[in-house]
């Protein structure tokens, strides 16, 4: 678990397929191999798990949370790909408390890679080493295949805030044009005070038509009214009650999955 010690956010790259990494994918549920490095889909953050889990086996252990907020995790459905006792690999919200085993992970280190156990007992598996047009990634028992090693790049904080102005890094995965059930919605926001406390109670929703961060944060500050202003605040997203916040640094997955926004104020302790 050293790779994880000192790391607030990582890149997992498989050892064999090189060039690709594991990835968020922008439906904000499925998860595969990306060959674009840069992108904020490609980051988790790492939020190292204290005390016994029941049901998981000895700690210690991280949570991966991706690019929308929500956690890597081992589901109960079969894959399609990759071996026969394989599962499938999501993003899932945390709404339940402890921690499930699914979405708990250990890196071991295997020759110069690492594999990656979750609590569970099963491994982070990249799929298509000979049908190379396969991203697939699955979760399966260890059968001493290369496929499950993957490379654990440790990302820096960034230097500066994006601005409003700024293009969000990410990852476009479909090919055809959104139609509008993917993108219209109904967002639940709060604005939190400037320690970061907000009341489960003040929750309200406004429906957007559009998946465009920049376009979100101009409503939710004209929805918060005169003291808000679109260019001084901070959009996280909470995924699950018991999720850490995350900022949210790129447009919204695609599809109506229910989002929760809590809106910070730059400069402030809660920030």
């Amino acid at each position: 678990m050293e790779v994880f010690q000192a790391a607030h956010f990582v890149r997992i790259r498989s050892s064999v397929r090189s060039s690709r990494y594991l990835a968020a994918a922008d439906d904000g549920t499925s998860v595969f191999l990306c060959g674009r490095r840069g992108v904020h889909n490609a980051v988790w953050a790492v939020e190292p798990v204290i005390g016994v889990i029941p049901g998981a086996s000895a700690g210690p252990y991280v949570r991966l949370r991706g690019a929308y907020g929500r956690y890597l995790m081992a589901t109960n459905y079969d894959a399609g790909r990759g071996p026969s006792d394989g599962v499938i690999a999501e993003q899932r919200d945390l709404g339940v408390r402890p921690t499930p085993p699914g979405y708990l992970w250990q890196a071991f280190r295997r020759r110069d890679s690492f594999v990656l156990r979750n609590g569970a007992g099963r491994y982070l598996r990249a799929n298509g080493r000979f049908r190379r047009w396969h991203k697939d990634v699955s979760v399966a028992g260890d059968n001493a295949s290369t496929m499950m090693q993957w490379r654990v790049e440790v990302v820096p904080p960034m230097a500066s805030r994006p601005s409003l102005v700024d293009p969000p890094a990410q990852l476009m995965h479909r090919t055809n044009p959104p139609v509008e059930s993917d993108l219209s919605r109904v967002i639940r926001y709060v604005r939190a005070d400037n320690a970061g406390r907000y009341g489960e109670q003040d929750w309200a929703p406004v429906r957007v038509n559009t998946n465009n961060l920049t376009h979100l944060r101009l409503t939710l500050a004209e929805r918060l009214g005169q003291n808000c202003d679109a260019g001084q605040i901070t959009l996280c997203v909470r995924a699950g009650r018991y999720a850490h916040l995350s900022p949210l640094l790129v447009d919204l997955p695609m599809g109506n999955n229910p989002i929760h926004i809590v809106v910070l104020n730059h400069g402030t302790p809660g920030d």
